[in-house]
């Protein structure tokens, strides 16, 4: 007959009041006239002529009457009475106001009970609160809401249990629920904590987060919060995670140990997921990265660009270049690191190769003319003690075999003619500056030793053979040397461009050093 608000408003009231139906029988009675007439938790069907032998009472109000509670004692009170239609039932209610001042403790605690019932319902969560014995003592308009299902149940004094229990037989039971007893069970254990905190699926798909809290005289206050806008949040970010084609990693901020990775990362690593998780976030790095990696992940305060390459090694050995985004994740008070892996591998290989062919030359390999200058430059310029020596060499009769057998047996040749010069440089710089022109780079700290040019000539008198086809041709070289004090390199290769001149003068396949005194007689040889 009564509506869950129109009971959670009676029960509100700080005044005992009764609600009657045609027949004078007691139909409701709220908190309040329960502990004033010392009633047990349920009142319905009695005869309001127990507590009123007048009844029926005079409707006037503030109508002045003798009641008598359950142990005999007799009260003078001010009685209104109330009536009307709800459907094809009359209706009637009894408000009570006693005619006794109260005492300034009883009056107290009535007005902190009524200011509790206004601050819960002002709550934006669902409310509810026990005594020490589990039993419901009032609960807000949200609560009732949210369970309209056993609403019309609820009263102070019912069991906590005894709800559940009427929910579970209903059938309508808001929470998804297996074996009922075994749930059962659970809840109620999980409730008797002192803190018990949990989340439940509702069967329209709906979460909620329940918060079970007991109080210090026994009792316990409960909160429902709906959370599921948040787990749908929390499974759009998993899904956005495990979905992502880059490799993710969430570590611990204090840790780093890794605590969750996505499958990009699993294939992109080698490991399965329980190996990796066994992981921290520098564990994969190459030794002598590793140490640095950690300690700039330790030191974030921010969200970290991604800027340095790292070396990093797979599951099976491979060495990979990866460049790793950061994101500084708060999660209460506790701080997670999410990493974002990009492989950078193809890149790097790509700029070193790109860096190689702009310093070495396409046909041969051998360092380039660009390459030599710049190894040039470092020698002079070094300050360590000794000479650096230049060797400059251009091929005798290579001219013929273009024009013979083609540009295609000319590349070829020098191809072969590179092999042979880095065959005798003994781990000096060999390097074709253009055409049929090489040169040799070398640092010496004794007397100049000339049978490098020596070994090079001779390394021209087998012929090179050219599609089954035997070519000879020869060598021309000019030396000269630098002391440490002299930072002139055009001057230098010049020079040995000179000595070179004066060989070929000489009848080429032979060698000259730049110098006045330039004899076979007063060289050293090895």
């Amino acid at each position: 007959m009564l509506g869950a608000e129109v009971i959670l408003l009676l029960e509100n009231c700080p005044l005992p009041v009764f609600i009657l139906d045609a027949a004078g029988l007691i139909v409701f009675a709220n908190g309040t006239a329960r502990e004033f007439f010392d009633l047990d938790d349920v009142s319905s069907g009695r005869a309001i002529a127990e507590f009123f032998p007048e009844w029926p009472l005079n409707p006037a109000p503030h109508s002045r009457y003798e009641t008598t509670d359950r142990s005999g004692r007799s009260r003078s009170c001010d009685v209104r009475v109330t009536s009307w239609q709800a459907g094809d039932a009359s209706l009637s209610a009894i408000w009570i106001e006693t005619a006794e001042r109260e005492a300034p403790a009883g009056l107290a605690l009535r007005e902190a009970n009524l200011r509790l019932r206004y601050v819960i319902e002002m709550l934006p969560q669902a409310v509810c609160v026990f005594d020490s014995k589990d039993r419901y003592v009032l609960w807000n308009r949200k609560y009732a809401e949210l369970y309209a299902e056993i609403a019309e149940h609820l009263r102070p004094g019912i069991a906590f249990e005894d709800i559940l229990r009427i929910s579970l037989a209903s059938g309508s039971i808001r929470e998804v629920v297996g074996d009922q007893d075994a749930w059962l069970r659970q809840r109620m254990t999980k409730f008797r904590q002192p803190v018990a905190q949990e989340e439940h699926q509702l069967q329209d798909g709906r979460w909620l987060r329940y918060d079970d809290r007991r109080t210090p005289d026994g009792g316990a206050i409960g909160i429902r919060i709906d959370i599921t806008e948040l787990k749908q949040r929390e499974e759009w970010l998993r899904q956005l995670f495990e979905a992502n084609p880059m490799p993710m990693l969430l570590c611990d901020g204090n840790s780093l140990a890794i605590l969750e990775a996505n499958h990009a990362a699993m294939d992109f690593y080698g490991f399965g997921r329980s190996d990796l998780l066994s992981k921290k976030a520098h564990d994969m790095h190459a030794p002598g990265e590793s140490e640095v990696f950690a300690a700039r992940l330790s030191g974030l305060t921010g969200d970290c660009e991604a800027r340095t390459v790292w070396r990093q090694q797979m599951a099976d050995g491979r060495e990979r270049h990866v460049m790793i985004y950061v994101r500084l994740l708060h999660e209460r008070s506790e701080h997670r690191l999410l990493l974002t892996i990009a492989d950078v591998s193809e890149r790097v290989l790509a700029e070193a190769e790109a860096t190689r062919l702009a310093h070495h030359d396409v046909l041969t390999g051998l360092p380039n003319r660009i390459q030599f200058y710049k190894s040039l430059d470092e020698s002079l310029q070094s300050g360590k003690p000794g000479r650096t020596v230049v060797y400059c060499l251009d091929l005798d009769g290579f001219k013929p075999v273009n024009d013979t057998f083609g540009h295609a047996a000319g590349d070829e040749l020098l191809k072969l003619v590179g092999e042979r010069l880095k065959a005798e440089a003994g781990g000096n710089m060999v390097a074709r500056l253009g055409g049929d022109e090489f040169a040799i780079l070398m640092k010496t700290e004794g007397a100049l030793d000339t049978g490098l040019a020596d070994r090079c000539i001779a390394a021209f008198k087998d012929a090179f053979v050219i599609k089954g086809l035997p070519i000879s041709i020869g060598v021309s070289i000019g030396i000269a040397a630098a002391g440490a004090a002299d930072h002139d390199r055009d001057g230098l290769v010049h020079a040995a461009d000179r000595a070179l001149y004066r060989a070929k003068a000489a009848g080429r396949n032979t060698w000259r050093i730049d110098s006045e005194e330039d004899t076979p007689s007063r060289i050293k040889r090895a």
